[in-house]
């Protein structure tokens, strides 16, 4: 590889690098506030519910069942639909981008060992990413994930 791309990589692997360290960081602020003033709320709200009775009647009643619902600082994404959906889309992307820099790989004779190691490795995981999409959507099938949902939906409303 000549020394004249050892920049270009660097640059290329360390934004995302930086990207991804900010991302974390903001994300754990913000759950960290969220979970702070939950918590306030919580404390408020018990502190004007005087006795137990209150309180039953408060979690039967509407807001309540909110309330319960909402204790949870983030509730796990339970339908399979939008993690097979995300698994495709990652597989997509990766493997239009490796097939991008296959294609670049032939057209720039002074890099091409590079475009193509960049490409095989993102043809590799786009296809191994949709792959396990086919693989969760099977198996959510035959556990029956996708009816169970369409079940507690209608339970719920």
């Amino acid at each position: 590889m000549p020394h004249v791309f050892v920049p270009i990589v660097a640059i290329i692997t360390i934004f995302p690098g930086i990207v991804a360290v900010f991302w974390v960081v903001f994300s754990t602020i913000r759950r960290l506030k969220m979970a702070r003033i939950q918590s306030e709320v919580h404390i408020k709200l018990m502190e004007k519910i005087g006795s137990s009775q209150e309180f039953l009647t408060f979690i039967e009643s509407e807001s309540g069942k909110r309330l319960i619902a909402s204790i949870s600082l983030e509730q796990p994404r339970r339908e399979p639909y939008s993690r097979i959906l995300a698994s495709v889309q990652a597989g997509v992307i990766l493997l239009f981008l490796g097939i991008a820099f296959l294609f670049l790989g032939g057209h720039f004779a002074n890099a091409q060992e590079g475009f193509y190691i960049l490409g095989g490795l993102c043809v590799a995981l786009g296809t191994g990413f949709l792959i396990s999409a086919g693989l969760s959507y099977r198996l959510s099938k035959a556990f029956g994930l996708f009816n169970r949902e369409r079940t507690i939906g209608k339970l719920a409303a």
